[in-house]
C-alpha cells in the first residue's frame, strides 16, 4: 500500500535476512495495527538512533506475523475482502424496461423505453431473437445508453390492475330487480361459457360493453361486483381519473395493460371503470393542454372495445362503465355501449333497502320502515339509507347499558335521518350532481 511505512534497514542487526524483511513488510502492508506500530518505532529510531532497541522491536513484529492468532485474523480479513469483491460475471449491466410499439420493418424494430427521455427508437434485432418473438406489446430490457434490446422480459402483472375480491351478491341490492334481470340475461350470456358458445353458434353479436347511468349511491358499483360474483368472473376495477396521466401516451398504455391482464385471465373477466366521464367527455376542437392525453386514452379505450388486435374468440372480457354525467360523454363511447339507467329507488324499493341493511341488527317492535321512508327525501339513494341504518345502530350501541342487549328503535332511525339531513354524519352524495361540468377541466 502507498502509505505503508518502510523498515529502516540501517538500524537492523545481522540477524535479519532479506526474506524476513520482505515477510514483515508484506504483513505491515495488510495490517493497520502493524503499520501504526512500525511508524512509532521508526520515529523512535530517528530520535534515539538506538539500533539495538529498533532491531528488538522489529523482531517482535516478526514474531507477531508468524503467530497463529495473527495469521487467523489476517485470513479472516482477506476472506471478508474477497467476499465483498463481486465476481465480474455476476456484475449486472444497468438496463431500462421498454415495450415494442411497432413490428420489424426489415431493418429495425421500434421500442419505447420507460425513461425520462420520452420517445420511440428504432433498434436492430438482438442476435438471439427473431421478429416473431417480438410482437407489438412485448416487454423488453434495453441498454440505457443505446436503447438496444438486451433481453425479452416475461410479461408481469401490474399490481394496479389485479382482480378485486368481492362477496357482494344480488341479495345485497334492493330495489333494482329489473336492472338485475337485464344484466343477468345479457351479460350472463357472455360470462357463462356454455351459453356463450351457443350464442356464438347462433352468430349473435352480443354487446360487450354496458354503460350504467345514475346518481351516486344508486348501486352501480355493487351491481358490477354482484355480477362478477354470480358468474364466478374476475373483476378489474379502476376509477377513470386514475387513467389520466401527465405525459402523453401514459394513460393509453394503462388502458392497454388493464385489458391485457383482463383478457389473459383463465376465467371470464369484467373490466369496471367508474367515473368514465373523466376520460370519455365529448371531444371538441378547442381543448387546451391536457386534452390530447385524454383523447389518446379514450382512443385506446375505443380500440379495446372494438376488439382491435384481438382474434375472434380470443377475449372473453365484458366492459362495464359507470357515470352520473351521461350528458358530457362523447357519442363514440355511447354508441359502443348498451346504456342502462340505475334509478333512485322508489318508496317500495327503499323499504327493501332498509330491510337489507338491518338483516343482522336487532330491531325494536316500534320500527316501521314504511313510515321511515315517508320521512326521508324523495331523492335519497341506497347509500343514504345505508348511512341511516349504520348511524341508528351506532346510536343504539352508545345508549345501551349492556351492548349485547342493544336494540335499534324507531327513535334511533329518526335521529339518524335528521343527522343525515343536517350533515352531522357522513354524506356520501355527490353535491356536484345537479351542476354541469365546466367545458374544459384540464386548463
Amino acid at each position: 500500500m502507498s502509505d505503508s511505512p518502510e523498515i529502516k534497514r540501517e538500524y537492523l542487526d545481522d540477524d535479519f535476512s532479506e526474506k524476513m524483511i520482505e515477510e514483515i513488510q508484506e504483513a505491515v502492508a495488510h495490517s493497520e495495527s502493524l503499520r501504526e506500530e512500525l511508524r512509532r518505532y521508526n520515529q523512535a529510531a530517528e530520535q534515539t538512533r538506538d539500533a539495538e532497541f529498533y532491531s528488538d522491536r522489529i523482531k517482535e513484529i516478526y514474531r507477531k506475523v508468524h503467530s497463529q492468532k495473527f495469521m487467523e485474523v489476517q485470513q479472516a480479513v482477506s476472506q471478508r475482502i474477497e467476499d465483498r469483491t463481486p465476481d465480474p460475471e455476476d456484475i449486472k449491466t444497468p438496463v431500462l424496461k421498454g415495450v415494442v410499439v411497432s413490428e420489424f420493418d426489415g431493418k429495425r424494430i421500434w421500442i419505447e423505453p420507460e425513461s425520462a427521455i420520452k420517445g420511440q427508437y428504432g433498434v436492430t434485432l438482438p442476435d438471439d431473437a427473431g421478429p416473431d418473438e417480438l410482437p407489438v406489446g412485448t416487454e423488453v430490457a434495453v441498454d440505457p445508453q443505446t436503447f438496444e434490446i438486451t433481453d425479452i422480459l416475461s410479461r408481469t402483472k401490474d399490481a394496479q390492475f389485479t382482480p378485486t375480491e368481492t362477496n357482494v351478491t344480488f341479495s345485497d341490492i334492493g330495489g333494482l330487480d329489473s336492472i338485475i334481470e337485464v344484466l343477468k340475461k345479457n351479460i350472463g350470456v357472455q360470462l357463462d361459457e356454455e351459453r356463450r358458445r351457443v350464442a356464438e353458434q347462433w352468430d349473435l353479436d352480443m354487446d360487450k360493453s354496458i354503460l350504467l347511468m345514475g346518481r351516486p349511491g344508486t348501486g352501480k358499483t355493487m351491481l358490477a361486483k354482484a355480477l362478477a360474483n354470480e358468474f364466478d368472473a374476475e373483476i378489474f376495477m379502476i376509477n377513470a381519473p386514475q387513467l389520466v396521466e401527465k405525459f402523453i401516451g401514459e394513460g393509453a398504455k394503462k388502458i392497454k395493460k388493464l385489458y391485457g391482464q383482463a383478457s389473459s385471465s383463465d376465467r371470464p373477466a369484467i373490466v369496471f371503470i367508474d367515473e368514465i366521464d373523466a376520460v370519455a367527455k365529448s371531444r371538441d376542437e378547442n381543448r387546451r393542454h391536457g386534452g390530447e392525453e385524454v383523447e389518446r386514452t379514450m382512443s385506446q379505450l375505443l380500440s379495446e372495445l372494438d376488439g382491435l388486435d384481438k382474434e375472434d374468440g380470443e377475449q372473453n372480457v365484458v366492459s362495464i362503465f359507470a357515470t352520473n354525467k351521461p350528458g358530457v360523454l362523447d357519442p363514440a363511447i355511447i354508441n359502443r355501449c348498451s346504456a342502462l339507467e340505475v334509478p333512485v329507488p322508489t318508496e317500495e324499493a327503499k323499504v327493501d333497502i332498509f330491510k337489507i341493511h338491518t338483516r343482522k341488527i336487532p330491531l325494536g317492535d316500534d320500527v316501521d320502515f314504511s313510515a321511515l321512508v315517508e320521512e326521508i327525501e324523495e331523492d335519497y339513494t341506497g347509500r343514504d339509507i345505508s348511512q341511516i341504518c349504520k348511524q341508528a345502530a351506532i346510536s343504539a350501541l352508545s345508549r345501551a347499558a349492556e351492548t349485547e342487549k342493544a336494540v335499534v328503535t324507531n327513535r334511533d332511525f329518526k335521529e339518524a335521518i335528521t343527522d343525515l339531513r343536517e350533515g352531522k354524519i357522513g354524506m356520501e352524495r355527490d353535491f356536484l350532481f345537479d351542476q354541469e361540468y365546466p367545458g374544459e377541466i384540464f386548463a
